[in-house]
């Protein structure tokens, strides 16, 4: 951690930061989505994530112009009100604004006049049952098991958990989606496709899970995650062909089936606000929202 400035000032993290992503992540477990080396790695050019440190806590920032928004420090939860105060007071006349801070973490800070707390709604986490997206029982899922049933009827589909060899198939799929998408003429879309190359050309140094379905020898869905914490698994990616009537629901079903049983809760991550992505979301019945908040001095 040595090599970590002392905030305010930054350096860009990179891979060598995995060891001391993982083991902070391992004594504090989180729950937000953004909080796994993956995610912080994947998309560090889109946010241009950097560290910096302040006394025993590690800071992930991420620079927006001039102004530095700065994560969940990554500390003892009795030392988080400390670190929070004394950024603003050392950021040198830097706006800073504290981002996706997880209710825990404000509690104690909402009730100060000093501070401004805002939900960011677009950014809440979608928390589900494990069981019920592996099951999906009830009336309540009864278009999503009539989709899978659908989908083995029409096609003739393999699903198959991700090897390293699998790598270079998942990335033509990738190529081919996001042709399909335009996804160069939307800059979320064309983040995502970075973000997505990123974790398939780091696929065993990350260690996460992946899974595909193929149709007709084809990939033509692809799933990837990991742990979250010890009782929660997130899901990173999750595309498919939607030419094939059915298969996100199966590619759903299926993966959470594979990597996530022995959990208890699926992490499937935010909808930015989109309002087809947020619908697709609800629709599945989401037990909790991981909520998230911004906080700016006064």
């Amino acid at each position: 951690m040595t090599d970590i400035p002392f905030f305010p000032h930054l350096r860009p993290l990179g891979w060598d930061d995995k060891p001391l992503l993982d083991r902070l992540f391992a004594a504090c477990p989180p729950v937000i989505s953004e909080y796994t080396f993956t995610n912080l790695f994947a998309w560090r050019a889109a946010y241009d994530f950097c560290l910096s440190r302040l006394g025993g806590a590690v800071l992930i920032v991420s620079r927006k112009g001039d102004r530095l928004d700065v994560f969940d420090p990554l500390c003892a939860p009795n030392e988080k009100q400390d670190v929070i105060e004394q950024c603003f007071s050392l950021s040198g006349g830097t706006p800073v604004v504290f981002v996706r801070l997880p209710e825990e973490t404000i509690a104690s800070l909402q009730a100060s006049d000093r501070f401004a707390v805002r939900e960011q709604r677009d950014h809440f986490d979608y928390l589900y049952r494990t069981r019920d997206l592996i099951d999906l029982k009830g009336a309540a899922y009864d278009g999503k098991r009539n989709f899978i049933r659908r989908f083995r009827e029409t096609c003739p589909f393999e699903f198959a958990e991700m090897k390293k060899e699998d790598v270079e198939s998942c990335l033509y799929f990738e190529e081919e989606w996001c042709q399909a998408k335009d996804c160069q003429r939307t800059e979320g879309l064309a983040h995502e496709r970075e973000a997505t190359r990123e974790i398939l050309g780091h696929f065993e140094g990350l260690g996460v899970k992946g899974a595909m379905i193929r149709v007709g020898g084809k990939v033509e869905a692809v799933a990837i995650g990991e742990a979250l914490n010890p009782r929660t698994f997130v899901v990173h990616i999750e595309k498919a062909n939607d030419a094939c009537p059915g298969i996100y629901q199966a590619i759903n079903q299926m993966f959470c089936a594979s990597a996530a049983p022995g959990f208890d809760f699926v992490n499937r991550e935010q909808d930015l606000g989109v309002p087809g992505l947020r619908q697709a979301k609800e629709s599945y019945k989401p037990c909790a929202m991981v909520k998230k908040f911004t906080l700016a001095r006064k």
